[in-house]
């Protein structure tokens, strides 16, 4: 039923995805197809990873395609529902419920030894219903504190702190801002969620219902609208692209982003990383979202392409990717033998990252999650652009993630 529901849900939005997903079955033994959606600098490490496999094994051939995030998803359940599809699907935490409940994708304890598992941490392995249905390379997506090295001499360790500071390092000449404290794309729920946590808040409960018509949601909005309207510390408005080129351009002494854009920032010799604020009014850590991002398999792959799977796997995820991962894009990794090297242990800049993936929050592994999300960004972004209070932007959400809910049950 489930399965039935989820292809009415995406047929009529994804039938042109249909052409580019379902392809004739890969029958080839020895090739074995990853679909990804790795960007940037991490795309260029994962190519070049892929290629040291093929060199170092002539006889196979691991072949990689990106694929945007929804679109994969999207692409990847049309085309496993009808038997066909990439072989893997490396992707975030949150796709496995609705890849597991579709029946789209094979738990990993059927292919692989407990031995294998054992060697990741309990983060590294995502479950589902008590089956493990992602291997991950790695926990990222923390978001951090970048501060300029020349402009912020010690990095703020509250909101107070922020403010303060915020306030010494802004420069205004003739009434326009040439420096801002801070700048990030707060344009988007996720790069907010931060100050939700600070304040207190979440976006869901144990039960994973909506939980965003709440004080902390409504204190919390306030607080991002008085950094820019009552104290002048962030731009008007930021999307991602745009905060990115202000910091890059040494305009904002600070910007929040994540383990994919430290390198450009030249982390840690122009600039450096500080774990986000503790909020005074709540004595809370402001907690990003971080995520398990790895490889979930194919129903559909055959049971003669599991050995091949197995050491496809235990390269990609191994200890000598997953190191030089930490070392080149500052990404935690799963594998308890890599965190406890001294390679890993022993860097300053990583043990900073891994603090930080430690005080955030575990992307939920619950498919209204999506629902949730998807409710929350219209409103979100309409307290910013002036259009809705923060208490009538609360109501919205939460009347739509309701309704979103309700409407995507079988």
């Amino acid at each position: 039923m489930f399965r039935v529901f989820i292809l009415r849900l995406l047929l009529p939005a994804g039938l042109a995805l249909w052409t580019a997903a379902c392809t004739p079955p890969r029958e080839r033994p020895n090739e074995l197809v990853i679909w990804h959606q790795k960007t940037g600098a991490e795309r260029e490490f994962f190519e070049q990873v892929v290629a040291d496999y093929n060199r170092r094994h002539p006889a196979e051939e691991l072949v990689a395609l990106y694929r945007e995030g929804e679109e994969m998803r999207n692409a990847f359940i049309i085309a496993a529902v009808a038997g066909q599809g990439p072989d893997l699907v490396f992707g975030p935490a949150d796709n496995v419920a609705v890849f597991a409940q579709s029946r789209v994708i094979r738990a990993w304890d059927e292919v692989v030894a407990p031995d294998f598992l054992a060697q990741f941490t309990d983060e590294g392995i995502v479950r589902w219903k008590g089956k493990p249905w992602l291997i991950s390379d790695q926990i990222g997506n923390q978001l951090m504190l970048v501060y300029e090295r020349q402009t912020v001499a010690k990095p703020p360790e509250t909101l107070g702190e922020l403010i303060e500071i915020g306030r010494a390092v802004t420069l205004t000449s003739d009434g326009q801002t040439e420096r801002y404290a801070l700048t990030w794309n707060y344009a988007e729920p996720y790069f907010f969620i931060p100050f939700l946590t600070g304040f207190g808040g979440w976006i869901a409960d144990q039960d994973g219902n909506p939980t965003l018509d709440t004080p902390e949601m409504r204190r919390a909005l306030q607080f991002v609208l008085d950094l820019r309207d009552k104290h002048g510390l962030i731009p008007r408005y930021e999307d991602y692209n745009t905060a990115n080129l202000m910091f890059l351009r040494r305009r904002a002494a600070m910007i929040i982003n994540g383990p994919w854009s430290w390198a450009d920032y030249g982390v840690p010799e122009r600039s450096m990383l500080a774990l986000l604020p503790v909020n005074e009014e709540t004595g809370l850590r402001c907690r990003p979202i971080v995520a398990a991002k790895g490889y979930a398999l194919n129903i559909n792959t055959p049971a003669g392409k599991f050995e091949f799977v197995r050491r496809a796997v235990a390269y990609l995820a191994g200890e000598e990717i997953q190191l030089a991962m930490a070392s080149r894009l500052f990404t935690t990794p799963t594998l308890r033998k890599v965190i406890e090297s001294p390679a890993f242990r022993d860097n300053p800049v990583l043990q900073l990252a891994f603090e930080q993936a430690k005080n955030s929050i575990p992307m939920p592994v619950d498919n209204r999650i999506r629902f949730i999300w998807d409710a929350f960004r219209e409103p979100y972004r309409r307290v910013f652009t002036d259009d809705l209070p923060p208490a009538e932007a609360a109501r919205l959400m939460q009347r739509e993630a309701e309704r979103r809910i309700a409407e995507s049950q079988p």
